[in-house]
């Protein structure tokens, strides 16, 4: 059963499906967050570290795990910008509508900060499940360091799983989206849990 899965996937795999020299780019898909209510958990200037990942995975094409020792990638799209990348920036929107704007910074900025979120994809790929189901698994490692005491102060890793109940682009993205929207959901209270609790917080409690 799980060879007729490979096989199903077959003409999503870029082995199967290598473009001749002049054939036009592949289509891109985009990831969004979704909606963050704001709030003002954090009051103070925190750095976005460029997220890391797995060589496998610092690619524009969309990851595909056909067996625990493979992996592969679509071939009717892909992202916009290598998934780090991608995933920064979404990091960057999300963040900085939930907190707001002026204390949210990319690491590039070269500003004074007190906090420094570095991140790790570990796993952002689509699974082929047997008996003509699939799933979209996304794993992403979180580390707080407060900047100001030179320490890491928290670090959780949050994992997602999405069924994907048709193989087509738009539905495998979709997935994706909803994935990411989730994990965020769950990571970012914790993050402001962090905040709350950190010893360069008491600074900041009346600004």
């Amino acid at each position: 059963m799980k060879k007729g899965i490979v096989t199903l996937l077959g003409g999503f795999l870029a082995g199967c499906s290598l473009f001749p020299e002049g054939e036009p780019p592949l289509p891109l898909y985009t990831l969004k967050s979704g909606p963050l209510k704001q709030t003002h958990a954090l009051k103070a200037p925190l750095t976005i570290d460029g997220p890391a990942s797995e060589i496998s995975l610092d690619t524009q094409r969309i990851a595909i795990t056909p067996s625990p020792y493979q992996r592969d990638y679509l071939a009717d799209g892909q992202w916009p910008d290598r998934l780090p990348k991608v995933f920064e920036e979404i990091l960057v929107e999300s963040l900085s509508e939930r907190w707001g704007g002026v204390h949210v910074n990319r690491n590039s900025a070269g500003l004074q900060t007190t906090y420094v979120l570095f991140s790790e994809i570990q796993d952002f790929s689509l699974y082929p499940m047997g008996a003509g189901s699939s799933e979209v698994r996304l794993k992403v490692m979180f580390k707080v360091i407060d900047f100001q005491n030179r320490q890491a102060i928290a670090a959780r890793t949050f994992t997602e799983c999405v069924p994907v109940p048709s193989l087509s682009m738009h539905t495998i993205v979709c997935a994706f989206n909803q994935g990411l929207h989730a994990l965020l959901k769950k990571a970012v209270p914790w993050m402001e849990d962090v905040f709350s609790s950190s010893p360069s917080s008491s600074s900041h409690k009346d600004e």
